[in-house]
């Protein structure tokens, strides 16, 4: 039976994005003895998880049950209807996102690849070329074919062996049998990806991380990946969906969200604490991205 304490802290944070300074992922893993995690959740355009460019070690299955939504992998945007099915590799800078606040229900799976690894020949055979492979960002299964059912019949099943760690490795062999077959004969065009700006983008995000609470320019932060302020704009936009601006209030706001779930801070204090001018600007802000108030959002989460 699992720790009651943990099961309060996993679920608090369940559908929520954490990184570090690098934008890794903390996974929530519904065991932190065992890295996966499988959740069947719903999106709309105020859930506070999307549009957070993110990566992982693990690899990442969304399957879509109702409704759409979309994928934005290494900054290429992919749409995900109902049926759908989409492998994100490993260390792949991604976010999810909503389609013009269309409601959409999914499952969702993050399991690290280490699971499979039962040899040294069955890790380089049949696990690292496809993990390493920059070729691969991602696999599509689109709905109607046999592929797209089965695998989404295994990620259902999957989520329903949350505890269960035989039967979840059972059905991430099966599933990876699935992807190894999409992986040998449907593997995406190569994207017009530069990882340079990707390296620079981790530097700036980590700055950002960083000097939150502090004043920042525009340029401070281009300066921090080495780049001009326009350079800076294009990257953030094309890799984050936000200006470099908006990206950091987006950020300050999930620090204030952190502490209005975890401490009794009063608003006023978080503000200042998070970098905000005032605590109105802060109030207007989360409106404008969450739908609802901080004190709210307080509310609701004790």
């Amino acid at each position: 039976m699992k720790n009651a304490k943990y099961t309060e802290i996993r679920e608090k944070w369940r559908a929520m994005i954490r990184t570090r300074d690098d934008r890794s992922e903390i996974v929530n893993y519904d065991d932190p003895s065992f890295p996966s995690y499988s959740f069947e959740g719903h999106m709309d355009g105020s859930s506070p998880w999307i549009r957070k460019a993110h990566w992982h070690d693990d690899i990442e299955m969304m399957s879509v049950l109702t409704g759409k939504m979309a994928y934005n992998i290494n900054g290429s945007l992919v749409e995900v209807l109902a049926g759908d099915t989409i492998f994100i590799n490993s260390k792949q800078l991604h976010y999810s996102t909503d389609v013009k606040n269309t409601y959409c229900t999914y499952i969702i799976t993050i399991i690290h690849p280490r699971i499979l690894i039962s040899s040294p020949e069955v890790e380089s055979e049949y696990v690292l070329p496809v993990i390493t492979n920059p070729e691969i960002q991602y696999l599509f299964f689109p709905a109607g074919s046999k592929e797209a059912k089965k695998v989404s019949k295994l990620t259902r099943e999957l989520n329903e062996s949350a505890g269960n760690q035989f039967e979840i490795t059972k059905c991430f062999f099966n599933i990876w049998h699935h992807v190894l077959n999409a992986a040998k004969n449907h593997i995406p065009q190569s994207l017009d990806i530069n990882y340079d700006h990707i390296d620079s983008l981790k530097n700036m995000i980590g700055f950002i991380k960083n000097n939150y609470a502090e004043k920042l320019s525009l340029e401070a932060i281009a300066s921090s990946g080495n780049m001009s302020k326009s350079s800076c704009n294009n990257i953030f936009k094309k890799y984050t969906a936000h200006t470099p601006t908006d990206y950091l209030i987006r950020y300050r706001l999930d620090k204030a969200m952190e502490l209005l779930g975890t401490t009794d801070m009063p608003i006023g204090l978080i503000s200042m604490e998070c970098g905000f001018a005032s605590s109105s600007y802060m109030t207007e802000q989360f409106v404008k991205c969450y739908k609802m108030t901080p004190r709210d959002f307080r509310n609701k989460r004790h």
